[in-house]
């Protein structure tokens, strides 16, 4: 069976004229390298898949044996099927960019066995219905919605690529079960679904509609719209902290695509989105482009108290791309896409192992720990899944096309056929020292349209006036882009020459907080392989541990900060030939590198400046050897309110909901409810430490813990606004194995916990 991409991505009803639009998958190729390698490694993993144990949890739910067993990781809980949505989506776009027809099989395949599981009703999903219920009902469940979005995401992508009916059809009828239930919510039952992480829920159910034109799909989406977070985004208010950014992020993309679908009447989502995406990227993300800790927003402008092994998850960077090109295609303003050819680069291709191809779930930002990567068959995170999509579009946002204009947003080596404006072009980019040279030449010219033109976009890094030798072809610049116009036939090229420097970015609020970039990439400094040891956090997450002290911190003999940070390139002298910077640091050398190209070592992004013998170095040690120590007392850490982390400590409960108060994420009940975890300490006992609230004085609530261990909390006696709490628990509440039962019983107003939950060595 042979199908045809269909001509670009963008839906078929949209109403919002577009500035420019992406040009569809297999017309833009990758000739270069390491990218080649990336895509090459993502498609060998998906080729290794099995089509049947990705469907098994489907077959099994709907009654049906399934063909072979499932996977293991995430695909055996309640979140399982999510991966199957991702892999429908880069194997449809793997199928764009190759024509392979053995991805085409597959694709046909699965929407043939998706249907055959499908019930009449419409219902399709690897675990059964009444998990939707339990969200419904304020009882603990892990992102059903989420999970739904990957799938009806995945289907809609098959149909977009390949024109398959099946694909269509199952989605359409998806569609019809999803509006039968959210239609009939009530208004507090709504309000109970939007508490918990459901994705991009209304942004593929407003690709549906686009698809269908069924009225009740966009009823449907509308139920996804949380419009008071919309209001505030549209208000400018910066209401991020304490979000979880991956929840959020999704839910302005709906924003965005209700704004394409209906157009210019519905620009309030459209402003939502902007304002939306203002914040995250000039207050809530780092050098890589990277956001969050622990999956969450903090305080606008608090970065560098944000540093820890958890930071900037791969999903984050993966939605802030889509974010950023839609923008970009509707309001051709660079900043969009200065930020995505800034995150791909040092966030998105930086996530991958370049050997085997894994997904990181986090980049941390704190110095000293490492990447961690996804496993094959046994992981199947939600980056894992994101990873699949993000290495199967490596061209996505390269280039754009309008009527009658090519736009050329990214340096980097490719080929580009302009199909409507007959015109083919070869990218070829290299680096000489501080230049990086790019040349435009035309492989071919069918003159079907009179007069073609071509931009390019002047990279924001460029420090100086491009150099530009022409060879045929003219070139003009205008502001922020050089105008390819007059000389555009076969043969011809044109030389531009962009310079490079080093420069420091410093953190909000951290003076002394700095990482070093040059040109487009991120640097980062190698700080050895000693004791690279992993561990577990939330539900099998791989993390790095760092059991021992690395200095962070850069020395200044004689020169200020000002000078340091004037002139980086004064200190960190880069290496012929080589994309290497060294810098002699007291005792040991520093070497930097760029960091997409850093793995399986340890590694340091931002570095703590201070003169030589100063108060602040003293005591940025002293603050080390203290974070050192805590880290090595800790047992057991749960991030209270996250649901996967809670789902992973095996939560129970009855009448309790997660919060987030100033942004302090929290769990709490009130009278007649409770809520309880498993946590992992030593069998002869070990210290409880949890945070409170002084705003919750007056309330009492009850502490049970196995082996009979029951105590009474009263509220008013604790310190502070928020302060920790330390329950000391006896050898008689832990098994043998160190596992001990904590049930939080409300008794008197409320019971609420914030920030983490944790156990500590006892003293």
């Amino acid at each position: 069976m042979t199908l045809h991409l269909r001509e670009g991505a963008a839906a078929v009803s949209d109403k919002v004229k577009k500035a420019v639009r992406d040009f569809p998958y297999g017309t833009v190729k990758i000739k270069e390298k390491y990218k080649e390698n990336a895509f090459k490694r993502e498609l060998i993993y998906l080729r290794s898949l099995d089509c049947d144990r990705l469907m098994a949890g489907f077959y099994e739910t709907a009654g049906l044996t399934p063909k072979k067993e499932r996977y293991q990781g995430w695909e055996v809980t309640e979140i399982q099927g999510h991966t199957l949505g991702h892999y429908l989506t880069a194997v449809s776009q793997a199928y764009g960019y190759t024509k392979d027809e053995d991805l085409l099989e597959r694709l046909i395949y699965m929407s043939a066995g998706l249907e055959e599981c499908q019930r009449e009703d419409g219902f399709l999903f690897a675990s059964p219905e009444k998990i939707f219920d339990r969200v419904e009902q304020k009882k603990p469940a892990w992102v059903p919605w989420y999970t739904m979005h990957k799938i009806l995401s995945g289907l809609l992508s098959v149909y977009t690529y390949t024109k398959n009916e099946t694909a269509k059809k199952v989605a359409e009828n998806l569609g019809k079960w999803i509006s039968r239930r959210c239609l009939g919510w009530s208004e507090d039952v709504r309000k109970q679904v939007l508490a918990v992480e459901y994705g991009g829920m209304n942004d593929c159910l407003y690709e549906l509609y686009s698809i269908t034109q069924r009225e009740e799909f966009l009823k449907a989406a509308h139920q996804f719209d949380e419009m008071p977070l919309f209001q505030q985004l549209y208000e400018g208010k910066d209401i991020l902290n304490g979000l979880h950014a991956n929840t959020t992020i999704p839910k302005v993309l709906g924003a965005l695509k209700r704004y394409c679908v209906l157009g210019e009447e519905e620009k309030f989502y459209l402003i939502a989105a902007e304002k939306f995406w203002d914040m995250v990227v000039s207050h809530h993300s780092y050098v890589t482009g990277g956001n969050s800790e622990w999956e969450h927003f903090g305080k606008p402008d608090i970065l560098d108290g944000e540093r820890t092994s958890c930071n900037c998850e791969t999903c984050n960077t993966y939605n802030m791309l889509k974010l950023s090109k839609a923008l970009f295609e509707i309001t051709l303003e660079r900043k969009y896409a200065d930020f995505y050819e800034n995150a791909y680069l040092n966030a998105i291709l930086s996530s991958q192992n370049p050997e085997t191809g894994m997904i990181t779930y986090f980049q941390p930002m704190a110095s000293g720990y490492f990447k961690v990567y996804s496993t094959p068959y046994d992981s199947f995170w939600c980056c894992t899944g994101s990873g699949m999509e993000n290495f199967t579009k490596l061209t996505e946002g390269a280039a754009y096309k309008s009527e009658d204009t090519m736009y050329i947003i990214r340096c980097e080596n490719c080929q580009i056929y302009w199909k409507e404006g007959g015109v083919k072009l070869a990218v070829t980019c290299e680096q000489k020292e501080n230049a990086y040279q790019v040349k435009i030449q035309v492989t071919e010219n069918s003159r079907v349209m009179k007069q073609p033109k071509v931009r390019l976009l002047i990279p924001k890094w460029n420090k100086q006036q491009p150099a530009i030798m022409e060879n045929g072809i003219s070139a003009v610049t205008e502001k922020e882009w050089i105008l390819l116009e007059r000389g555009l036939e076969e043969g011809h090229s044109v030389v531009i020459t962009y310079t490079m420097e080093l420069e420091c970015k410093v953190l909000p609020d951290n003076v002394h907080a700095c990482a070093f970039v040059y040109g487009p990439y991120v640097l980062s400094g190698d700080m050895g392989k000693e004791k690279m040891e992993e561990t577990y956090t939330g539900v099998n997450v791989l993390v790095p541990q760092k059991e021992i002290l690395l200095p962070d911190y850069i020395v200044l003999k004689k020169e200020s900060l000002e000078e340091f940070y004037r002139n980086p390139g004064y200190f960190l002298k880069k290496t012929p030939g080589k994309m290497q910077f060294t810098l002699e640091n007291q005792e040991k050398t520093l070497i930097f590198t760029p960091h997409y190209l850093r793995y399986q070592e340890r590694y340091g992004i931002y570095w703590m400046v201070y003169p030589e013998g100063s108060k602040e170095l003293k005591a940025i040690k002293e603050r080390e050897e203290r974070r050192y120590r805590l880290k090595r007392e800790q047992l057991d850490v749960l991030p209270v309110g996250n649901d996967q982390y809670e789902l992973a400590h095996h939560i129970q409960g009855e009448f309790t909901d997660s919060d987030i108060v100033d942004g302090h994420s929290a769990r709490y009940c009130r009278e007649k409810g409770w809520f309880s975890y498993e946590m992992q300490g030593e069998k002869d006992g070990a210290v409880l430490c949890m945070t409170l609230s002084g705003r919750d004085r007056g309330s009492v609530f009850t502490l049970f813990a196995s082996g009979g261990f029951q105590q009474d909390i009263d509220v008013p006696k604790q310190q502070e606004e928020f302060g920790v709490l330390e329950i000391p628990l006896e050898k008689g509440c832990f098994s043998e194995e160190g596992k001990v039962r904590l049930k939080f019983q409300c008794k008197k107003g409320v019971c609420r916990i914030f920030d983490e939950l944790y156990l500590k060595k006892k003293d």
